[in-house]
Parts: structure tokens; C-alpha cells; sequence
């Protein structure tokens, strides 16, 4: 009986090492952390997606967009506040300079994704294709959150 629940400890711990593994990635110099979105009501059409970026080489590098089937359209906003009103405003790329880590989060920058073709429902997986001026194209899977979701929550 002993051996049966060490055995299933192990599993659960090798099945959760797997997937905090596999939900980060890397290309070339470019490092993709814990990539999520929070989960959308019916009918919505618009959801942020939210990830933390590292440029490990010696160059700068830029996040110049991303594409996904899942929708219209990904745009780049930045997030700021003016006399206590918060302004989105579309930004061209992210600048990545070498080792400074860059976060995209709620209340910051942060991929907009517009014209949602389904709902994002929690605990549920959808592809990206993040593209960078010099590391080219990465195919990612974002994580769907609940509905308010926290960074804290993500890992």
C-alpha cells in the first residue's frame, strides 16, 4: 500500500514539474515564461493575454506582434493613468533589451486580443504565434485563467 501511494505522489509530482516545463519556452536568445489570458463571459469579443518576456542575448530585440486563429486580430497595448483615468493605447513593439526581464500584465502592456471567435473558458489551452523583430516566430499555447484572474495566481 505504501509503494501504491509513493508511486501516485511521484506521478502528481513529475505531472506538475511536466507542465510548469512545458508551459515555458524558448527560442534562440528569447525566453517565454507562464503565458495566460483570463477567462471570457459569452459574448465577449476582446481578452488580454499576459506573459513574462526575458532577452538572454547580447542584442536588443523587439515584440513586433502575434497572430492567433482564435480571433480577428492581436494588437500591442500599453496601459497608463492620467488624473485617475486609465488610457490603452496601441503600441508598434515591445522593446527587449538584453537580461531585462519585461513583464506583460493586468494594468500594464499586455497582447490585446480582438475579435474572439469563442469564448476563453478556464482551465482550457489556446495557440499564439508571438513574433519578434530578430528571434522570428514562436508558437506558444496560452493557459486560460478564471475571469479575475491574478498574476499571483498563475504559477
Amino acid at each position: 500500500m505504501r509503494k501504491i501511494a509513493i508511486f501516485l505522489i511521484l506521478v502528481t509530482l513529475a505531472s506538475a514539474w511536466h507542465e510548469a516545463i512545458a508551459h515555458s519556452y524558448k527560442q534562440g536568445d528569447i525566453s517565454i515564461g507562464h503565458i495566460w489570458a483570463r477567462a471570457t463571459p459569452a459574448g465577449a469579443t476582446t481578452a488580454a493575454i499576459y506573459v513574462p518576456l526575458l532577452n538572454t542575448g547580447m542584442e536588443e530585440d523587439k515584440l513586433v506582434g502575434a497572430t492567433t486563429d482564435l480571433a480577428d486580430k492581436i494588437e500591442i497595448h500599453g496601459e497608463t493613468k492620467e488624473n485617475g483615468i486609465t488610457k490603452m493605447t496601441m503600441l508598434a513593439a515591445i522593446d527587449l533589451e538584453p537580461n531585462q526581464p519585461v513583464t506583460l500584465e493586468p494594468g500594464g502592456m499586455h497582447l490585446m486580443v480582438v475579435g474572439l471567435k469563442q469564448p476563453l473558458k478556464e482551465g482550457d489551452m489556446f495557440p499564439l504565434t508571438l513574433k519578434f523583430e530578430k528571434a522570428g516566430e514562436i508558437k506558444v499555447e496560452a493557459k486560460i485563467a478564471a475571469i479575475g484572474a491574478t498574476p499571483e495566481h498563475q504559477h
